[in-house]
């Protein structure tokens, strides 16, 4: 039986390696497979959160086990689902249920080819395989170049926490120095305190103060 690829996409390897590594296991074992790829990134962002996503990926889980399936979530909350000798009609059916899923979505309207494609794609992998391994591996390359630069945007962020140290005994000894020496004339102001006394309806100043 196979296993579901459906994972925590924040921990252990990408499901962009799982991906690609799944393909280049498969060797040249490619009779009868087929893949899609559903394009649940070009949802609007308000329809592809992660609920929304695992409820997708388990409208696969049942061919996952009939046919040999995997299906991987990627990074960009796309969908990637390989399987071995199923009925096109039944791929056909999971695809539709995950657009009903999304049918308030532009994405998922329309019953044209061209709006069928922008949904997703088909590959016939014991025919495209060298093609789908190319686009796997682009894939691969564009999550690890994001990965990076999260990496290198966190460190810089905790550099920068660093950098800001508490203040050590000579610093706090030059800051008293310095605002001893500061003219501060001009920070303040004098102001009246008033009274008001038996008789007197209006305030009478008493003294001033800083």
């Amino acid at each position: 039986m196979a296993i579901s690829q459906v994972q925590n996409r924040s921990r252990g390897p990408s499901q962009e390696y799982l991906l690609l590594d799944y393909l280049q296991r498969l060797g040249r074992n490619l009779a009868g497979r087929m893949a899609v790829h559903v394009h649940l990134s070009r949802l609007r962002p308000q329809n592809r959160q992660d609920h929304h996503i695992r409820i997708a990926a388990a409208t696969f889980e049942g061919m996952v086990n009939n046919y040999e399936g995997q299906i991987f979530v990627l990074s960009n909350s796309d969908l990637f689902f390989i399987c071995k000798d199923a009925a096109i009609e039944d791929i056909d059916a999971a695809i539709m249920k995950v657009r009903y899923l999304f049918s308030e979505d532009p994405l998922s309207q329309g019953d044209e080819e061209e709006d069928l494609a922008r949904f997703c794609t088909w590959y016939n992998v014991e025919n495209q395989f060298d093609e789908l391994l190319d686009i796997v591996k682009s894939m691969h390359r564009e999550r690890e170049r994001k990965a990076r630069l999260a990496v290198a945007s966190d460190q810089g962020a905790q550099k920068a926490k660093g950098s800001r140290k508490a203040l050590d005994p000579e610093q706090l000894g030059k800051l008293e120095n310095f605002l001893r020496r500061a003219d501060l004339s001009n920070l303040m102001r004098r102001q009246a305190i008033c009274a008001i006394t038996p008789g007197s309806s209006a305030p009478q100043p008493v003294f001033r103060e800083l």
